[in-house]
């Protein structure tokens, strides 16, 4: 079963959230379809200036977006905007590696580990 177009922002469920552009071309891989191929038809909320991607991963209709730059501050921001434009997200991921984590706790974090906190 494929996800239907959504008609609107408030029909994303899902975001995946990317630090740096290689992460973002690797999750972009990922989608089955994207909606938004022929233009932004969603647009944004005012003073959202993230860039979206829109699509489909297997039945669920996913936003994607790339940090506009590093930093726990730019990270902040760019989460705001995107809970303004897309309202009804339940389920938000960070992607790649965000600059660097080579410890969670006392464990080393390695290629393929997921962190959830």
């Amino acid at each position: 079963m494929t996800a239907l177009r959504p008609s609107c922002r408030g029909d994303f469920e899902i975001a995946i959230i990317c630090a740096l552009p290689l992460e973002y071309n690797a999750v972009a891989l990922l989608f089955d379809q994207f909606w938004d191929g022929d233009g932004d038809k969603f647009g944004r909320a005012a003073r959202d200036d993230n860039a979206y991607k829109t699509g489909r991963i297997g039945k669920h209709s996913v936003v994607l977006a790339l940090l506009p730059g590093m930093g726990k501050v730019s990270a902040a921001a760019a989460a705001a905007s995107m809970r303004s434009s897309y309202v009804a997200l339940r389920l938000v991921f960070l992607v790649g590696i965000c600059g660097g984590a080579p410890h969670y706790n006392q464990d080393e974090i390695l290629l393929g580990d997921v962190i959830i906190n």
